[in-house]
């Protein structure tokens, strides 16, 4: 019996050693290695760019709230990107398959660490963001800019409220709200598809502009219950290019539409149809 009874608790030893050990184990979610982002440094890296980088540093120093900040070189990141000791605000290319160049630029907002050494597409990714066209910008993005931003604040801030939204992608949480809102589109921003007869259907307090430039202002005077329009897409796209069509808050920067198409001989670049119609509907 003795012998029995030794035997079992011997095995129950064996079972429950595992257990003790693998609880006394340090588990990493995204969570948890995100939580120190508004503690930690963000290092935002010079695109070399003059325009750009003089854009970044004023909308920088006007919009950039949730942690404390340094602007660095490319060669400085270079030396310290396998640092967990920062995260790094940066503008990359990106390039889909059928590409033969990249289309469009990515404000993208990385954390440093020993991944850092292979490529930047191996660092802990906190949130991307579509910036403009890599070989034809508009400008726009330089009035939009603190937008975007507060925008990519808001996102990397909400990853760490919780072990859910740790994992979720940016999004427009606030589409609903464009019920209530007058929208200011620059006829730019449409597909070709979008004819004049669909644009006659839109109410009166969707506002068409021939010149972007009027919309802009919109955005600059921080117009009260106004939303803009926006749209990122190669200049040249081919069929399989990413467009990304955006709907931003004139006062409070909040992104109230974002969706994104891939472009083919049907789809071209900008606000398509069935966005028009899916806004229309939330308007009813």
């Amino acid at each position: 019996m003795k012998s029995k009874l030794a035997i079992i608790i011997c095995l129950l030893a064996g079972v429950l050693l595992p257990a003790e050990m693998f609880g006394q184990a340090q588990i990493y979610t995204r969570k948890e290695k995100l939580k120190d982002i508004t503690a930690k440094t963000t290092k935002v890296v010079l695109s070399g760019d003059e325009m750009l980088d003089e854009a970044m540093k004023e909308s920088i120093a006007a919009s950039w709230t949730m942690s404390p900040y340094e602007f660095c070189s490319m060669e400085e990141f270079e030396k310290i990107k396998t640092s967990d000791k920062f995260y790094f605000l940066l503008i990359v290319k990106g390039q889909q398959r059928k590409e033969s160049e990249p289309g469009i630029d990515l404000l993208t907002l990385v954390k440093g660490g020993e991944g850092a050494s292979k490529s930047i597409n191996d660092m802990l990714e906190v949130v991307t963001f579509p910036l403009r066209s890599a070989s034809e910008p508009s400008g726009r993005e330089f009035v939009l800019l603190p937008a975007f931003l507060t925008i990519i604040q808001d996102h990397a801030q909400s990853l760490i409220s919780s072990e859910v939204k740790a994992y979720s992608t940016l999004s427009a949480e606030d589409t609903k709200k464009l019920a209530i809102k007058r929208i200011y589109f620059s006829k730019e921003d449409f597909a070709p598809q979008v004819d004049d007869k669909a644009i006659a259907s839109l109410d009166e307090d969707i506002i068409v502009e021939e010149d972007e430039d009027k919309v802009d202002e919109v955005f600059s005077d921080g117009t009260y219950n106004a939303v803009i329009s926006y749209v990122v897409a190669p200049s040249e796209p081919v069929n399989g290019s990413v467009c990304y069509k955006l709907l931003i808050g004139a006062d409070n920067h909040k992104l109230y539409w974002y969706k994104k198409h891939r472009i083919s001989a049907r789809s071209g670049s900008g606000f398509m149809p069935g966005d028009l119609r899916a806004i229309t509907q939330i308007r009813k």
